[in-house]
Parts: structure tokens; sequence; C-alpha cells
């Protein structure tokens, strides 16, 4: 069997990408593939590369490519793949997408790119930068994570695939230790704990989150809050909790890697983003069978329905407050939509349905 090395060039600017870079590099087929890995910089995912066999180099200067070092960063990888056999370069992220488009000129190969967010960022950011719209333009292919995704890309490429993110649900879905957290912040079992896991930026709305639990506070003595997640908010969150007055009650984890342990701990998990797509830790929360509160933001729905979650509208931290609220009251009925929920994940959202559409297309385009 011919065996094709496919380049991943990753700027993991979201978590999202990160956890989907790991999955591909973890189910990615090696009887047929070889993969190789250009990242940017990121501890975590070049921890798990080489724990997979993959080899990889560290170029940060994907995250700052412009026109006017791109020659150079290029040069770098064309170093690393001399001697190596690349079919196909997959990207990751704006940024490695403009890499990866320069790239793959030089090589004469073909680029992929999955598009994750919807992202406006790169639009205006200097004389020698490139547009988002004309990056993505670059690419021969475009995968993209969700309808939303897809649609604010529809102009921009005739060769737009929708490959829906694809997570471990069985992983998720194993009887963990649920008590861990719990020893972990030193408070007792059968305490009320609500959270969120997320990345701490604008547009996943955190500091919402905290208004609505403001207000749970009052419910329950033993009530708790936890925010997982790092990014440049933290220290504006956590002076917030304090005046708030739900300081001491609430515990900033930062990033995590046992995610599906953190899960087994929670009575309920909220996402209240504010911009659209469809979030993995809403897959992760889901096949975890745990009871999910979710903003209806663009994306969503294209996932789940009132069957398997509570919507609240947007900046809505009253609605919040009352959907979890609903939830502790109503433990059985919320158990059933959780129910529904891991089903609805194992069906339409598992490792093996992202990965075959995804290898098609590179047995379609790898030469």
């Amino acid at each position: 069997m011919i065996e094709r090395g496919i380049l991943y060039v990753v700027d993991p600017a979201a978590n999202c990408i990160r956890q989907q870079v790991l999955t591909m590099l973890k189910y990615l087929n090696r009887a047929r593939y070889k993969p190789y890995l250009v990242v940017s910089e990121d501890a975590y995912l070049i921890e798990h590369a080489r724990k997979l066999n993959v080899d990889y180099i560290t170029n940060p200067g994907i995250s700052t490519a412009s026109k006017i070092n791109i020659g150079g960063i290029c040069r770098s990888i064309e170093q690393f793949v001399a001697e190596r056999k690349i079919n196909l370069i997959h990207s990751h992220g704006i940024q490695a997408c403009f890499v990866a488009a320069n790239l793959a000129k030089s090589l004469n190969v073909a680029h992929i790119s999955t598009v994750h967010l919807i992202d406006d960022s790169h639009k205006k950011k200097g004389l020698f930068s490139v547009g988002t719209d004309k990056i993505l333009a670059m690419a021969d292919h475009l995968i993209a994570v969700s309808e939303v995704v897809k649609a604010s890309i529809d102009s921009i490429s005739d060769n737009i695939t929708l490959i829906y993110n694809g997570i471990e649900a069985d992983r998720f879905a194993e009887t963990l230790d649920s008590e861990q957290l719990f020893r972990e912040l030193g408070i007792e079992k059968g305490s009320s704990l609500i959270g969120v896991i997320t990345t701490l930026e604008p547009g996943k709305g955190t500091d919402v989150f905290l208004d609505a639990a403001s207000l749970l506070a009052g419910l329950r003595e033993d009530m708790r809050f936890v925010v997982v997640g790092d990014g440049p908010e933290l220290e504006a969150l956590k002076k917030k909790s304090f005046s708030l007055g739900i300081g001491k009650r609430t515990y900033f984890l930062g990033f995590r890697r046992d995610v599906a342990h953190i899960l087994k701990s929670l009575d309920a998990v909220v996402i209240p983003n504010l911009s659209p797509g469809l979030p993995i830790i809403l897959l992760e929360a889901l096949a975890s069978s745990k009871p999910v509160i979710v903003t209806d933001v663009p994306g969503v729905r294209e996932a789940v329905s009132e069957s398997e979650v509570e919507f609240v509208p947007v900046k809505d931290p009253i609605a919040i407050d009352k959907a979890v609220r609903k939830i502790l009251s109503q433990r059985m009925v919320a158990g059933t939509k959780a129910q529904e929920g891991q089903k609805l994940v194992k069906d339409r959202f598992s490792v093996q349905q992202m990965m075959k559409p995804t290898e098609s297309l590179y047995l379609k385009l790898a030469k």
C-alpha cells in the first residue's frame, strides 16, 4: 500500500484547533498516511506529538507571518521536509493557511485548510498583512467544521467540504472518578458545582457566566462555580468575581488536561458563547452525559435541539440562572436530556465520522 506524507501546518490560536489536530494525528490511518507536524509553538500539542511518534518542528514565525517574512519561514520548513516525502499539506488556522499556501506552491503539492472559526481579525493588520478571504482563497480545498462557517466562506472558494469535528465520545462516556474535583478543591461531595470550560478571551461570554453565578449564589450555601481555561481575560474575570461577591466560591483552574474528569464532577455545564460556531466543549459535555446550557448562537442548532440542551439568549445572565435552577430542580428531566445528548454525539460526531471524509480528501488530492 502506498504511504502518503501529510504535513500538518498549525497555529493553535484556539483550543478547538489544538484538540482537533491532536485527534487527527492520533487516528490517522498510518498504513496509508505518515503525518508530520509544523507548529507555531504549543507545549501541549508538541508533547502529544512526541507520544504519537510524529516528526515535528516548531516555527514561531507562523503566528506573525506576513508578505515580508514568508520567504524565510518557508525556507526553514523546507529544510525540515527536504528528506521527507510530502504529498499534501493540511493547515489549521488562518496564519497557518497563509504559510502552508506558500509552502505548497514551493513544494508543488496540494493544500487543504480547515476553517474552524469565523474570524475577521486578519482583515486589517497592517501594510504587509493579507486579508482573511485572500488567504483562504489560496488553498486548493477548504474544510468547514459547521454550516455557519461554510456559509461565511462560500463566496471564497468552489471547493469546500463540510466535515464536522469529531471527538473521542467513548472516552468522555467512560465511568470516571466523579469526586476528583471535590477532593482537589477541598469541598464536600454533594455541593453543587456549575462550570464553564473555555478560553478566557472576548466572545466567550465568561463574564456573563459570572453575572449568572452571582444570582445563583443565593440558591444554596454550598453552590460553587468552576472556570476552566486560560487567556487574556483571566485577571479581569478574577477581579469581577470578587466584585460580584462570589470570589471565594469561584475556582479558576486554568488550562487543564483532565477535562473529562472535571466534567464528571459538574452538575451543569454552561456555554455562554457570544460568537457563532459549534463549540467542541458542547460535544464533550454531551458525550459525558452532562446537562448543558448553551447560548443560542448560529451554528449550535446544527448539532443539538431542545431535546438535548437548554438554550438561552446571548448575554442573558438571568436566563442562565433560570436554566440552572430548572436543571437542579428537575434532575430526572435533565438526566433524560443528557442521555439523549450523549447518544447524539456518539451517532453523529465520532472520530470516525470526521476521519473518513478527511482521508477521502487526502486520497483525492495527494500526489
